[in-house]
């Protein structure tokens, strides 16, 4: 007890001196570390207060249910955490600008196209389209495939090639089932990560997924370029869509905030926009990703299935510089070859000049005029004996 005592008489002395205390003095013996310090509040980035959010539903059921106004487009997305939050950012996109939009998802954490006994996507494929109103197909996967696969022949460590042929057959079983919904597919890649082990093995799974989405005929859509600097790094905090700088990525440098999967959903959201519109009688449009040397291949769609968007070139036709100009021929006010209705005769050099394209040519002695070496008849301009032309006088040194 009188220990007690002394304790608490101890503590009010220290009351009087509290400006004098150790604020950090409870914490350090706590921790038995004497450089301890308490940790920092972290403040977030601010958000747009404006920020518009979308609802995603389940399914299309759910969504004609529960919406107010009908939808017309349907987009469902499959995949992983990232689908997830790619779905959200669609949502989010088309909420005010696109009401007729409604996104679903079927997505489920941690799966992946390697562990068919955790989540099998190509079997239940048909199942999860089974009873879906379908305009549009987004597939993100494959974060969570760099480990070894199994199948009846043994188990394959990752990237050897017997892993890369099985997991580009899967992934490609998958996308056919897709197809039987006669929609398009846009297979979106994954983006650069904070780890740089796993940002390397990210590129070697995006090779496989673009390889096979553009083999069965969907669309492969990179988005590494939004989630990386000018050097080519991760990059967690970068440019949103409105313009200001902002955090991207999360904490564990794999996932996306909120104006992170916006920019995301972003790269898919153009094309989406641009199929929607051919619904509407668009014209169609550009073609992209093709070159004048280049012609786009010609794609069949069967009967029933909307077409998909057309690519957009990435440039303009190429011009020369230093290529010599073309045989000059008649303008535009040339007459053709045959015969003529009659009109009002012209002045010969006049006709020469601005119908043939031919120039006038130049006078001798006048200022356009750059023949070399001149004419005898020219004209030579004497030059004033002035200064140091004059010549030298007897006597007189020059």
């Amino acid at each position: 007890m009188l220990a007690g005592f002394a304790n608490d008489a101890s503590a009010q002395r220290d009351d009087r001196f509290f400006f004098l205390r150790d604020p950090f003095r409870r914490e350090r013996s706590l921790f038995n570390f004497p450089n301890f310090e308490a940790p920092r509040k972290v403040i977030a980035d601010p958000q747009p207060s404006d920020e518009p959010t979308g609802l995603v539903y389940g399914s299309s059921a759910e969504a004609d249910a529960k919406r107010l106004i009908p939808a017309t487009e349907y987009i469902l997305v499959f995949g992983d955490v990232m689908a997830d939050q790619i779905a959200q950012g669609l949502a989010d996109a088309f909420v005010n600008d696109r009401p007729e939009v409604a996104v679903s998802r079927k997505t489920k954490a941690n799966s992946g196209f390697v562990r068919g006994d955790f989540y099998d996507w190509v079997g239940l494929a048909p199942s999860l389209l089974a009873k879906e109103k379908v305009t549009a197909i987004v597939v993100m996967l494959g974060v969570n495939d760099r480990q070894p696969l199994r199948d009846d022949q043994g188990l394959w460590e990752y990237h050897t090639d017997r892993w890369r042929e099985l997991y580009g057959k899967r992934v490609e079983d998958f996308l056919v089932k897709l197809k039987d919904k006669n929609v398009p597919i846009f297979l979106v890649g994954m983006p650069s990560m904070a780890n740089p082990k796993l940002s390397t093995d990210v590129v070697y799974i995006n090779e496989i997924l673009a390889e096979r989405t553009r083999k069965v005929g969907g669309f492969y859509v990179d988005v590494w370029d939004g989630f990386v600097n000018e050097t080519g790094d991760f990059m967690a905090s970068g440019p949103a869509l409105d313009g200001q700088i902002r955090r991207l990525r999360a904490a564990d440098g794999i996932h996306f905030t909120k104006p992170g999967q916006r920019k995301l959903a972003h790269y898919v959201e153009r094309e989406l926009i641009r199929l929607f519109d051919s619904h509407g009688g668009a014209p169609p449009p550009v073609p992209r990703d093709t070159t004048p040397e280049e012609t786009p291949p010609q794609v069949s769609v069967p009967p029933g299935q909307t077409p998909a968007p057309a690519a957009r070139p990435v440039a303009g036709p190429v011009l020369s510089l230093g290529l010599p100009a073309a045989t000059p021929g008649p303008l535009a006010g040339a007459q053709p070859a045959g015969p003529a209705p009659a009109k009002p005769s012209l002045d010969p050099l006049a006709a020469r000049t601005l119908v043939e394209g031919i120039p006038a040519a130049p006078v001798s002695g006048r200022a356009d005029d750059f023949h070399w070496p001149q004419d005898a008849s020219t004209p030579q301009v004497q030059q004033p004996v002035t200064g140091r032309n004059a010549p030298a006088k007897a006597g007189v040194p020059y």
